[in-house]
């Protein structure tokens, strides 16, 4: 057990935490500033060249010619992105630089909105300047963004609606509205931020603690032996380097998912807006918007998978449950892969396959992963699904073995197939995509249930992948990493 520290010690480590914290939160604004000085160019060159080949069109629809568009885009754009853009290069780190560009930004979207003709795919980009906002960590950066958006919706929407809402006439409380969807996705960037500020402090916190605890050891240690003392301050360098990794990763994966998953909502939001309106050009781009947030959500739920069981933080939560029930919801949740490339599967399930006490979620996600890995590398081709009644030495199991028709691996390429972010070859993934992490996942949980996984493939000849897991999880593991059900 850990001793409680001296007075002295607690305040020069609560002194140095405050000293880390304020560091990070520095370095994340200088590097949001940079940023936003880089967004500001590019948004005042993308200003101009909407100006020169949509906003015409926009607004009078039938000629495209020079416009006064063109000189609002140039002078009033770089009056707005400049001076912005010199703050975050020369004063970067600084509040006044961050709500600057705050309001700049907003300024930018409102030109951006009045140059497209108010066309509702524009509007987007409020939404996404508030998440890229949210990347200072700063809450207080949202309310100057925000009282600009309902500022400029409220006075163009009284004496210019056409240029906001692309109508001539608006109704009275239409800004309100705007500003209502705005003020909700505040809300999910406020909690993100505040989450995201005190695990910052918390990780500032457990560092500081970290280092005081290795300068007292190296003191001790140096008494004793030099050489010895040495290696063990390696060591917990090493182990603290290893733990940071997981900690930062698993920090960044949940502090990501909360604003991608509002955006992913205004884009199903204005999706629909869109195919109620009959916008069908718009309604594909927000479709692929959406798909886009979707996948990228889908690689950070894997990161974060993988960053917990690294840190040792991820459970396995056990419950009696039926194979043959998971093995159909598997099937229905693979069904559209196995369509789209128009591949057949069979499924043979051992007459004496009794239930299962392991985890449902973790076993499932084996099974998906394993057949959306075969349903994606093969082709008009088949699959199969085997799951058999297991009993060796270590006690009964269940075998799950999927094999395909695809196009196979050599030996070196099955060495590295179940590493974090690899996959067979540089080839592979141009051909089929993917982020390399979904056998990464079925071999860590198979680990964690007291199975395995491994891998049998020739090129040409298609690949065979064998699971076990206990049939009775518990028998097998150590109790203490259960969350029994």
């Amino acid at each position: 057990m850990t001793s409680p520290l001296p007075l002295a010690e607690s305040v020069s480590v609560a002194r140095r935490a405050d000293e880390l914290l304020a560091q990070s939160q520095h370095d994340i604004h200088s590097r949001t500033d940079r940023l936003f000085a880089l967004l500001m160019v590019l948004q005042w060159i993308a200003g101009i060249v909407f100006a020169l080949w949509v906003s015409p069109l926009a607004w009078y629809g039938t000629v495209s010619r020079t416009h006064i568009h063109v000189w609002a885009a140039i002078f009033l754009g770089g009056g707005i992105c400049l001076f912005p853009a010199l703050l975050g290069v020369l004063r970067a780190g600084e509040p006044s630089t961050r709500y600057t560009i705050a309001v700049a930004q907003m300024l930018m979207g409102a030109l951006l909105i009045h140059l497209t003709g108010g066309r509702i795919e524009t509007h987007f980009h409020v939404f996404g300047s508030l998440a890229f906002l949210a990347f200072y960590r700063d809450w207080k950066v949202l309310i100057p963004a925000t009282v600009v958006v309902a500022l400029d919706h409220y006075l163009r929407g009284a004496f210019w609606p056409q240029s906001v809402y692309g109508v001539l006439v608006a109704g009275q409380w239409r800004w309100a509205e705007h500003a209502a969807w705005v003020l909700f996705e505040d809300i999910f960037l406020f909690v993100s931020v505040r989450r995201a500020s005190a695990e910052m402090k918390d990780i500032a916190i457990r560092t500081a603690a970290l280092e005081q605890e290795v300068r007292t050891r190296q003191l001790a240690e140096m008494e004793a032996s030099k050489t010895a003392a040495q290696l063990r301050v390696t060591q917990q360098q090493a182990e603290a380097a290893t733990q940071a990794k997981s900690d930062f990763l698993a920090s960044m994966s949940h502090e990501l998912r909360t604003p991608l998953n509002a955006i992913i909502l205004y884009s199903e939001l204005l999706q629909e807006e869109a195919e109620d309106r009959q916008q069908v050009a718009t309604a594909g781009d927000l479709q692929r918007i959406q798909s886009a947030g979707n996948h990228l959500l889908e690689l950070i739920n894997g990161i974060l998978d993988l960053s917990k069981i690294e840190a040792g933080k991820m459970t396995v939560s056990l419950e009696h449950f039926d194979v043959r029930g998971v093995v159909s919801d598997v099937l229905d949740t693979i069904a559209p892969l196995l369509q789209k490339n128009e591949n057949r599967i069979s499924v043979n399930v051992a007459e004496t396959i009794g239930p299962m006490h392991a985890d449902i979620m973790k076993t499932r996600q084996i099974l998906v992963n394993l057949l959306g890995n075969a349903a994606k590398f093969t082709h008009g081709g088949n699959i199969t699904l085997d799951v058999q009644q297991s009993v060796n030495s270590s006690g009964h199991g269940i075998v799950f073995i999927v094999s395909d028709t695809g196009p196979g691996m050599t030996e070196e390429q099955q060495a590295r197939i179940f590493e974090p972010f690899t996959q067979a070859d540089v080839k592979t993934t141009r051909n089929y995509g993917g982020s390399g992490l979904g056998l990464a996942i079925v071999s860590r949980f198979c680990n964690l249930m007291g199975g395995y996984v491994s891998v049998e493939s020739a090129p040409g000849q298609g690949s065979r992948f064998t699971v076990r897991l206990p049939q009775d999880v518990a028998d097998v593991i150590d109790v203490a990493t259960v969350d029994a059900a």
